[in-house]
């Protein structure tokens, strides 16, 4: 029988899933940044100060776990 999870693709497809997070980091970041300021280019300042925190940490993160498993 065949074994969904055997597939070569399921390894391509988890990692696909990882692209998925950069928009939303991305979207996450200028609605967070927009609730704390009003100019434009403040909210963008802030926009990638929170996406660069928040990549930072998602790569740590995945460092750690890649090293634990």
């Amino acid at each position: 029988m065949f074994d969904l999870l055997s597939a070569p693709l399921v390894g391509l497809l988890s990692f696909a899933q990882i692209w998925l997070a950069i928009p939303l980091a991305v979207a996450f970041s200028l609605v967070y940044a927009g609730t704390r300021a009003e100019r434009p280019r403040e909210i963008f300042q802030r926009a990638a100060r929170v996406a660069f925190w928040l990549f930072f940490f998602l790569i740590l993160i995945a460092v750690i776990l890649y090293f634990a498993v």
